[in-house]
């Protein structure tokens, strides 16, 4: 009777243990996965991946800082992405490139001479993968490249009104930007000189300066008589206008004096 109760017990006990099941395999998990309407492992661990921060890089947003608009072509892009990872960059569904992020995160990427972009809008994005190809989700960012303005100039010699009109909005303009150049009656000359100048006040008077709204149109008015009759002009010297992109006006822009009789 004992050693059929310790064979019984030690029956219990050999049955009790059981041989571990080994793990199913990738596909069969795969499988089982889709069974119960789960996205692959693989897939849920893409979407853990960080995606990369994008920006113009300072020296290449001209103008008002952080706007993104700008007047350089070939812009550098930075970011952070995950450390060590590769950071693609697309300008309008072109691929500019892949950066590496530094083992602090911090990606850098200028745009290749082949990809210089064109005037106007353009859309950015970027996403990155890991060593092990995971990638992140997408990243936008909008910017434009913006040309440099023209100007036209006009003068009302009846009303004496000079007009300065920019294919865009500008600051920086100043009455010491129009000048007066011409010939008295009395035979005195005066060439180049602001109307700020006191020698030019003295044949056309005071003038006044306002500005249009959405910063366009300049409008130059004369508040007296002119002092002295003779035949003179009007000019604009573009010295210190920029656009919101920093630009400069167009070299070559042609704003024509007209005559003050």
């Amino acid at each position: 009777m004992q050693f059929t109760v310790l064979r019984s017990i030690v029956g219990a006990c050999v049955s009790a243990i059981k041989t571990p099941r080994r793990r199913a395999g990738g596909a069969a998990r795969r499988n089982r996965e889709a069974s119960m309407g789960l996205e692959p492992l693989e897939q849920r661990m893409a979407l853990t991946v960080a995606a990369p921060s994008i920006r113009l890089a300072p020296a290449s947003d001209t103008g008002i800082p952080r706007d993104r608009i700008t007047s350089v072509v070939r812009p550098v892009f930075t970011g952070t992405a995950p450390a060590r990872s590769s950071v693609v960059v697309y300008a309008d569904g072109n691929k500019l490139g892949v950066a590496t992020a530094t083992a602090q995160g911090a990606w850098s990427l200028a745009t290749p001479v082949a990809m210089t972009l064109t005037s106007g809008a353009h859309e950015i994005t970027a996403s990155a993968y890991s060593r092990a190809r995971v990638w992140s989700t997408e990243t936008k960012m909008s910017m434009t490249v913006d040309p440099a303005p023209t100007a036209s100039l006009a003068y009302d010699s009846v009303n004496g009104i000079a007009t300065l009109t920019f294919s865009e909005p500008v600051s920086g303009v100043k009455l010491s930007n129009l000048r007066l150049s011409g010939r008295s009656q009395s035979g005195y000359t005066i060439t180049n000189v602001p109307i700020t100048d006191s020698r030019a006040r003295q044949f056309v008077g005071l003038i006044t300066l306002s500005q249009s709204p959405d910063a366009t149109t300049f409008t130059f008015q004369e508040q007296l008589t002119l002092a002295e009759p003779g035949r003179y002009t009007l000019s604009f010297v573009k010295t210190g206008v920029v656009d919101r992109a920093g630009n400069p006006l167009a070299a070559g822009v042609s704003t024509a004096p007209f005559p003050i009789i």
